[in-house]
């Protein structure tokens, strides 16, 4: 159990003035079996009046509407929380976790490296399973910013071997479902990592469990989620839709500080 701060921070820049921008933000974190929020907060630029809601998979969401015109946006999400990883409390997995999305299908190739892997384990727990293919998942694929894009599949991933979290997340909930096991893709923070990362949750058979497959280990008391889905597209921490034609420059700055 650990007390965990944070800071996240995004900018972006448009290279021209937009106006009716519509946004929803899912940066700030919710209190959870393995996380309680102590205090959260976040400010808008230019200020605007938030609404909350939950979203299908639970997720916390801040929607807000700009009308005036604007060339910069920005949000700052802060807070503290107390994080125990290992207080995940069972829970049944919805049977949307079983089955793969646009993201994360399966293709011949990620199953048979499935049946390669875990040839030598074919009955071991999914704890087993699901470490086993970070392993490996791990050393095949290099971490190569730029390589994809918030677009890119895990197959198109897995076939190029190379990519960021996002797609080492995507790549291992494709490889959990080859077994039957229910999995799902996290957003959130992490200590040392000064961006937002991604991760998986798998279904042991009782709860969920995290496992970082882009450091190959499992969640810790370092990490806040902030929400999960199906893959990235069911829970990015911005999207918005505005008036006008401008190219978009983001700058994104995390920290996240916590006890001994």
């Amino acid at each position: 159990m650990r007390i965990l701060t944070y800071t996240f921070e995004t900018v972006l820049h448009m290279d021209s003035a937009v106006s009716d921008h519509d946004f929803v933000l899912r940066c700030q974190p919710m209190s959870t079996f393995a996380q309680t929020v102590l205090d959260a907060q976040t400010i808008i630029t230019p200020q605007t009046t938030l609404s909350q809601q939950i979203d299908g998979f639970g997720n916390l969401l801040q929607i807000g509407r700009i009308e005036a015109p604007h060339d910069v946006f920005s949000f700052v999400s802060s807070g503290m929380l107390v994080v125990d990883a290992g207080d995940a409390h069972p829970e049944p997995a919805h049977p949307i976790y079983k089955r793969p999305s646009a993201m994360t299908v399966e293709t011949p190739e990620m199953l048979a490296f499935v049946r390669d892997v875990l040839r030598v384990i074919p009955n071991a727990s999914p704890e087993a399973k699901a470490k086993t293919l970070s392993h490996a998942l791990c050393g095949q694929m290099e971490y190569s910013p730029g390589a994809t894009d918030v677009a890119t599949t895990a197959a198109e991933t897995f076939s190029q071997k190379r990519g960021v979290c996002q797609d080492f997340s995507h790549i291992l909930i494709a490889l959990l479902h080859g077994e039957k096991i229910p999995a799902r893709y996290v957003n959130g923070l992490v200590i040392g990592e000064g961006a937002t990362h991604a991760w998986v949750e798998f279904h042991d058979g009782v709860r969920w469990r995290g496992i970082d497959p882009t450091n190959d280990r499992f969640i810790d008391d370092t990490y806040i989620a902030l929400s999960h889905g199906r893959d990235f597209t069911d829970c990015p921490i911005e999207s918005g839709v505005f008036r006008g034609g401008a190219r978009q420059k983001q700058q994104v700055s995390v920290v996240v500080g916590g006890d001994q």
